[in-house]
């Protein structure tokens, strides 16, 4: 076993061995791989952490937050409680980004809303899926709002704001559109496998119930040659009765 997989099983293996349903199973090692990823990615935002003491908060925070989700599905094996920490890192992350760039979503911020959005549906269900992305909509019109407006809701200190895309800081708008593909291939993976799951279990109910039919007819000879037949009981009755 690679070491990453040894590192999953060791977070993750209780969550996956207290269900058998695929969707679940899933969703845990979504759920780590996500982490995992966010923790590798957060490293280049360190290298922008001086800029100001609230880009530091930021990025400690959410290391911090990222190691929760982690702990949390160790020590319970819960994965919907684990989804919960990384959810709300998820929303502290963008909303932290959203107002240090006074509500402007470049393509990589605009690439994080859609996952987000999916996440919810993916992780979660469809009522938190809903939610988020009428969240997400309401942000992203007030960010526009904001800005063809000349803000007039709200304006961080443009020195404090996010490097612009540009240089290497373009290349990571790669991520957030990974991210949404893996996501995807996922749970199309998760739908093949239960769709495969079903079949099996359906096939291996036909043979039981074959097998079933068969001890049942085969009783049912085994009956037929042992027991006596009309016949039988009507010559027994005649001897029976001249015997009288």
């Amino acid at each position: 076993m690679n070491p990453f997989k040894a590192l999953r099983n060791y977070f993750i293996g209780g969550a996956l061995a207290k269900t058998d349903d695929v969707f679940e199973q899933v969703k845990a090692e979504v759920l780590f791989n996500f982490t995992a990823i966010f923790l590798v990615t957060n490293i280049p935002y360190l290298f922008i952490i001086t800029i100001s003491a609230f880009h530091w908060f930021m990025a400690v925070s959410t290391l911090t937050a990222l190691l929760m989700v982690l702990i949390v599905i160790k020590i319970t094996s819960n994965v919907r409680k684990a989804t919960y920490f990384f959810l709300a890192n998820f929303l502290f992350q963008l909303g932290g980004h959203y107002v240090i760039d006074s509500g402007e979503a470049p393509r990589q911020a605009v690439l994080y809303f859609l996952l987000f959005g999916m996440s919810g549906y993916l992780l979660m269900d469809r009522r938190w899926g809903f939610w988020i992305s009428f969240g997400i909509i309401v942000l992203y019109s007030l960010g526009v709002y904001n800005s063809l407006t000349n803000y007039s809701l709200f304006l961080f200190p443009p020195e404090l704001a996010d490097p612009p895309e540009i240089g290497p800081f373009r290349y990571l708008a790669i991520i957030p559109l990974v991210l949404n593909a893996y996501l995807i291939s996922e749970f199309v993976r998760a739908k093949q496998k239960a769709e495969k799951q079903l079949s099996d279990q359906k096939q291996m109910i036909e043979e039981k119930q074959k097998e079933i039919l068969d001890s049942i007819r085969y009783a049912k000879r085994i009956q037929k040659n042992h027991m006596p037949t009309d016949k039988h009981f009507e010559k027994e009755i005649r001897r029976l009765k001249r015997k009288i």
